[in-house]
């Protein structure tokens, strides 16, 4: 006998379909985590059944046989319509809308996550239609940011960013320091000299790669017609790259207020309705809290439907009414005033009366920013509970306020939201508190970083800056930028660094902008000249370098020389520290520059000085200044090294100092190449083991050194091995294998800097050993990488007159010219006429130009 196959048509549930189901269900007080159990139970009395399976599907709207969902209303006894209660389904459904009903299946569903069905499918058409950018527009309270996190967090792309916009303008993050953030921290790459060069940047990377892109809350950098406000309008230059057609990347703008800048006009306006009925009836059924459905429908009306207002709602009637809704709303339905912001002020009054430590704590909790940080741990709550000694009270404290659902929490962390957070505000600046309770935050933030190895570090010892200028103690926050601390880069790194270096040099530079105008303490502007001058010479803006280095270090003797006389809160040690700091760092000046005697002249007194104060100084600055010591030894043995070359552009010496040079390069190098290789047994025999993580930076900089002074020397051998541990090293610490061509290398700004220039005293041992293939192919790589971090532009210059002395080597005279005109440009730009004279030298020898008469 044939059998007959069955239609095979699948239908999808209705909105009108599901609101019956869920109606029903709730007058049954069905749980909502048992109801596919519940549901099959009660079809064992009709004798028919379809599996857990396929009720999950009919109840996540997903395509199922009309059969199936004309049982399950027939199950529930509800009356079923064809086309009213459910659709045909489409064949062809597309494998994005697949993905979307697969992650709303409800036992996956946030439980503060409702009635936004229709929402994220309306996301996902957009994004099929191929919008790159999306602003959600609706009051406080709506939904917002949850339904653009929780569409962004479960579409699978490879990267989700999130920007969070300060509520007050003047705090807003610069789009500078936002972009080198990106960029430095999620995909491995330095910034541009200019923002158009590192807006193409990360332009490229998101042409690459898949992005979700959360940019919330953007109202407060709009003006009152909906364009961007005069200081942050170059955010627009970031818009266009994100909405560009190219980009793989899709971005989510929260704003309460519309977007209506005239100069960007490629972003699509989405306005998000407040929650039906149903949406408040399933969240409350889900949370088991009973109420009926006429009530329901009057707070409903009287909060506009508003999502947050739902959740604080349910903190009520959970704790003051044991999840009887009808008894809660029959006492305080004419009480209330309309909207999400009276029931704010309503709920604060209340606690304020019932709670005065809970209240306190809500109040105290409008200081934090939760915005470089948007979310803080409980350890960060009980700081502000410093004047509550018992920590059992304070506990309960804190779950009286999670209970009232009162701020926001997720898997340890905690935050509100931004409405609760305008009302603890306003409160707290009203109270007498405001500036105490800042202060213990800052305490807090400055005790809970003990080391900076990541961005999260930098971040959270950074937020103690911002609670001292909140309250204008720029004293304060400018010792807070120069506290030192275990760091990537050393043992005792100021945290200004630390942050610059984790990829914030826009903000740091705005941060030590303002504090020189607004602090009184010569030892703090001479520690933020010496901050600027370092940073500038990292970046190779050479002329601003020098200008602050002489500066600090000219404050910085003036503090020492009259120290006694001096009341500041700043230990002798400090002092002396910075005075050798900036000396170190003004000879790498001079030898990047090529003044070889001037670069002596400091660090020849420097090293006196130093053995002078460790003969004389106590045990901890001996520990310090120690470590300063080697830097100064390493590179003496660099400068008297250059002396025993032959090269032609090495001013004459005198025999006497020739000699001098030649005996005590070779014994510093040896010293320091021994130390190097010992370096962490050294640290663990001098009691300083918790160091040894933060010493390796030292160690590969050392043996770049090291190799560049033996070859100097003529031992190729000893070099060549150097730089290959140099290498080796780099690439362990920045967890990267070898490479064989600079396109494979992750641009790691921590170290690649490093290799590039191991890669190019490789390329010299190779030029001197004639093996040129291997030479132009390491400069090459060098070369590429020094263009891609956008580093000091000495050493690219560098880069390329060694690879012009290669060409030079091998016969390719107009390949060398090319090269020495790129090194001469950039050893213009600057301000090294030393250095352009060295490589003009080498232009002249070429026989080729002798044979012109050039």
């Amino acid at each position: 006998m044939m059998k007959i196959p069955r239609n095979r048509q699948t239908y999808l549930l209705t909105e009108l379909g599901e609101e019956k189901i869920i109606n029903t269900l709730s007058e049954n007080h069905v749980n909502p985590r048992n109801r596919i159990t519940w549901i099959q139970k009660q079809m064992e009395n009709t004798g028919e059944s379809i599996s857990s399976n396929t009720v999950r599907r009919i109840l996540t709207k997903q395509n199922v046989e009309e059969y199936a969902i004309k049982l399950l209303f027939k199950t529930l006894n509800i009356p079923y319509k064809h086309n009213i209660d459910v659709i045909l389904a489409l064949k062809d459904i597309s494998s994005a809308k697949s993905c979307y009903q697969n992650f709303l299946s409800f036992e996956n569903k946030s439980p503060n996550f409702f009635g936004r069905d229709n929402d994220l499918a309306r996301l996902n058409t957009l994004i099929n239609q191929h919008q790159k950018m999306i602003v959600i527009q609706a009051p406080g309270g709506l939904g917002k940011t949850t339904l653009a996190r929780q569409y962004l967090d479960n579409q699978g792309f490879d990267l989700v960013l999130s920007l969070e916009i300060a509520k007050e303008p003047d705090n807003i993050t610069s789009v500078e320091s936002v972009v080198e953030e990106w960029l430095k921290q999620y995909f491995e790459e330095e910034p541009g000299r200019e923002f158009g060069i590192t807006l193409a940047r990360l332009k490229k990377h998101l042409q690459n790669r898949q992005v979700g892109i959360l940019i919330d809350s953007l109202e407060p950098a709009l003006d009152k017609h909906g364009r961007f406000i005069q200081n942050h309008s170059r955010y627009l230059e970031l818009f266009r790259v994100l909405a560009d057609a190219t980009v793989q990347s899709f971005t989510i703008i929260t704003s309460r207020e519309r977007l209506f800048d005239d100069r960007i006009d490629i972003i699509y306006h989405y306005y998000l309705s407040e929650l039906g009925v149903s949406a408040w009836q399933e969240f409350l059924a889900f949370h088991e809290v009973k109420i009926d459905i006429s009530l329901l429908e009057e707070m409903h009306i009287k909060y506009g439907g508003n999502a947050k207002a739902m959740n604080i709602l349910l903190g009520s009637i959970k704790t003051d009414y044991q999840g009887d809704a009808t008894a809660y709303w029959q006492e305080n339905c004419t009480l209330v005033e309309r909207g999400l912001k009276n029931l704010v002020i309503n709920q604060f009054e209340r606690l304020q009366s019932l709670n005065p430590n809970a209240y306190k704590l809500l109040c105290r909790l409008g200081c934090y920013r939760y915005q470089d940080i948007p979310q803080v741990t409980e350890d960060a709550l009980l700081a502000l509970l410093w004047d509550i000694p018992d920590q059992q009270q304070c506990i309960y404290i804190i779950r009286s306020l999670k209970n009232l659902r009162l701020f926001e929490f997720a898997k340890g962390k905690y935050w509100l939201h931004t409405v609760i957070k305008e009302e603890s505000i306003k409160r707290l600046k009203s109270s007498q508190e405001w500036e105490e309770v800042n202060r213990k935050a800052a305490e807090f933030w400055r005790g809970s970083v003990k080391s900076i190895r990541t961005m999260e570090d930098a971040k959270k010892a950074f937020e103690a800056y911002y609670h001292y200028e909140c309250i204008h103690d720029f004293e304060q926050a400018g010792y807070i930028i120069i506290q030192r601390r275990n760091g990537c880069w050393s043992f005792d790194e100021m945290l200004a660094f630390s942050y610059y270096r984790m990829g914030a040099l826009t903000q740091v530079i705005s941060i030590l902008n303002l504090l020189k105008e607004k602090i009184k303490s010569e030892y703090l502007l001479a520690s933020i000249y010496s901050i600027e001058g370092i940073i500038n010479l990292v970046s190779g803006n050479m002329n601003i370098a020098i200008n602050y280095l002489h500066q600090s270090l000219a404050m910085a003797n003036c503090i020492l020389n009259d120290f006694e006389n001096n009341q500041i809160d700043i230990s002798y040690d400090e002092i002396v520290l910075l005075i050798v700091k900036n000396q170190i760092h003004l000879s790498f000046y001079y030898i990047d520059i090529w003044e070889l005697e001037a670069a002596i002249n400091i660090l020849e007194p420097t090293k006196s000085w130093i053995e002078n104060i460790i003969q004389k100084g106590d045990k901890n600055l001996k520990l310090k200044i120690e470590k300063y010591q080697v830097t100064v030894w390493l590179h003496l043995a660099l400068l008297y090294s250059y002396f025993n070359t032959a090269e032609k552009y090495i001013l004459p010496q005198s025999l006497a100092k020739k000699v001098y040079y030649s005996l005590f390069t070779g014994i510093f190098a040896e010293i320091v190449y021994y130390m190097i290789l010992n370096l962490e047994t050294l640290l663990i025999n001098a009691g300083l083991e918790t160091e040894v993580n933060f010493c390796r930076w030292r160690k590969i900089y050392a043996l770049l050194k090291l190799g560049l002074i033996y070859k100097n020397l003529g031992n190729i051998k000893k070099s060549l091995k150097i730089y290959n541990a140099a290498i080796k090293f780099s690439q362990a610490e920045s967890s990267y294998g070898w490479i064989e061509s600079a396109q494979e290398l992750n641009y790691n700004s921590h170290y690649n800097p490093l290799v590039a220039k191991a890669l190019t005293g490789l390329a010299e041992l190779d030029r001197i050993q004639d093996n040129f293939e291997e030479a132009l192919f390491k400069h090459s790589q060098s070369i590429e990488i020094f263009h891609k971090i956008s580093g000091n532009r000495c050493d690219l210059a560098e880069a390329y007159f060694q690879l012009g002395l290669t060409y030079q080597k091998m016969g390719d005279f107009k390949n060398s010219q090319i090269n020495f005109d790129e090194a001469i440009i950039l050893f213009t730009a600057v301000a090294a006429p030393r250095q352009v004279e060295k490589v003009e030298r080498e232009k002249v020898s070429n026989p080729a130009l002798k044979g012109l008469g050039l």
